[in-house]
């Protein structure tokens, strides 16, 4: 007699299903939603004008106050008409606040100036910390 041994089969290793990966997934998405956290950014706090009702809510502020960049048509800049430069704007409004701390900048834009100079000179604004605040499109 001879004596066959039987080979037994293999069997198939543990397999990793596929169909619990999408839940898998979006689980991991809500997990990420709700744990992140976002950043707020702090801008510049500007109080717009309301409607004036008496004389008394107009501020009169004396000249020697201001401190004027204006964006020409060009997108040229100058500090109480004076040519300056966009990477000096900080620099001359910090001197001019902490000089006097009630200083007032106002930001006068030509219509056809380029927003993106506007809101870059506004970078620069909050950078040196000017608190007082004023835009005025220019007419000419």
């Amino acid at each position: 007699m001879s004596v066959q041994k039987k080979r037994k089969k293999k069997q198939p290793l543990g397999e990793v299903t596929m169909a619990s990966t999408a839940d898998i997934s979006f689980l991991l998405l809500i997990f990420f939603i709700v744990s992140t956290i976002f950043a707020e950014e702090q801008g510049l706090v500007m109080l717009l004008p309301g409607k004036q009702t008496s004389a008394e809510d107009v501020v009169q502020v004396p000249e020697r106050l201001l401190a004027t960049i204006r964006i020409n048509y060009d997108n040229s800049l100058t500090y109480d008409r004076k040519p300056v430069q966009l990477n000096q704007v900080m620099n001359v409004i910090k001197a001019r606040i902490e000089a006097n701390e009630r200083t007032v900048v106002v930001l006068e834009t030509h219509p056809d100036a380029h927003y993106g100079m506007m809101v870059a000179c506004l970078d620069e604004l909050k950078l040196a910390n000017a608190r007082r605040l004023t835009l005025r499109t220019s007419r000419r």
